[in-house]
């Protein structure tokens, strides 16, 4: 038999799913389509927001492995943001490291070495294949090649500055 109070509870718990449904539903609608690191379809916002992130993870990346590597054949130029395809495959690098490393792990896996087998080496091949910046047509002339490890700059950021797409206020 049902009592008015556990029809009271009921109600409740429905309130509450509902309320975490619509919640969800708003969190999904907000992502840009092509989700949060699909560059081309991200708003200033989210590519300042990107930018800083992809330039905290190279400095990682070139501080942690590229630079205690013998020679240089897996070191970035400083201009790497310059590239596009640096940057994409960069950002995808970032991103298989994220979710490698994600803090909700909680049981052990290969992920860590998944990635770096299956994403860190194949990736700095891929860029050295493609002779990524083998030649700048940008003008830029500033390949430094035996700067240990790359730091975002005055450079870097003015870049990024110019990158992004104008504010919707200025447009």
């Amino acid at each position: 038999m049902t009592t008015t109070e556990d029809l009271g509870d009921l109600e409740a718990r429905l309130e509450t799913v509902e309320g975490a449904l619509a919640d969800l539903i708003d969190a999904v609608s907000e992502r840009p389509a092509g989700g949060p690191w699909l560059w081309t379809r991200l708003d200033r916002d989210r590519q300042i927001v990107l930018w800083e992130e992809l330039a905290e993870f190279v400095a990682w990346l070139t501080a942690r492995y590229l630079s205690n590597l013998p020679g240089r054949e897996y070191r970035l130029p400083p201009c790497w943001y310059r590239h596009p395809v640096a940057v994409e495959q960069l950002t995808a690098l970032m991103v298989a490291h994220q979710g490698a490393y994600n803090e909700s792990a909680a049981e052990p896996s290969p992920a860590l070495v998944d990635w770096h087998e299956r994403s860190l080496w194949p990736t700095l091949d891929r860029l050295r294949h493609l002779k990524v910046f083998s030649g700048c047509d940008d003008g830029h002339q500033d390949h430094q090649w035996t700067a240990p490890a790359w730091q975002a700059d005055e450079t870097f950021h003015e870049f990024v500055a110019q990158s992004l797409p104008a504010d919707e206020e200025e447009r």
